[in-house]
């Protein structure tokens, strides 16, 4: 491999490691203050007045996949990002009705990290790379 390759490979591979942490660690906090912090009543009421079915479940579901796939992401794990991009892409569809230059910004930009981890890997620090060399 040639020096600039190398530096390109190790250039990317850095790149996508910065993504997984920063994605993984908000979606923690994010997740976290719904699960953990009381704001769950807050999410089943949103998704309640916008005629949801099953309103508590559908809120739980969604937090739930997103701590799990957040934990995933951490870790270099490519189904994580795969959740978390489904995941995303219902909340910016449905729950804030494609206005990603609205209210859905923060989470389509969120959906797109996890689309990038998704369709290129989590890199080769990860342990999809270390499972499935």
């Amino acid at each position: 491999m040639k020096l600039r390759q190398l530096h390109q490979f190790k250039a990317t591979n850095l790149a996508l490691v910065i993504i997984r942490l920063w994605l993984g660690t908000i979606m923690i906090k994010h997740s976290g203050s719904y699960l953990f912090g009381g704001k769950m009543p807050d999410l089943t009421g949103y998704l309640d007045s916008m005629s949801w079915p099953m309103p508590e479940l559908m809120a739980y579901a969604s937090q739930i996949s997103e701590l799990v796939a957040a934990i995933m992401i951490i870790l270099g794990m490519r189904l994580g990002a795969i959740l978390m991009a489904f995941t995303l892409s219902i909340a910016v569809i449905f729950a804030h009705g494609l206005a990603i230059y609205g209210e859905a910004e923060l989470p389509f930009n969120y959906f797109v990290f996890a689309l990038v981890l998704t369709l290129v890997g989590c890199g080769k620090p990860s342990l999809d790379n270390r499972l499935f060399k």
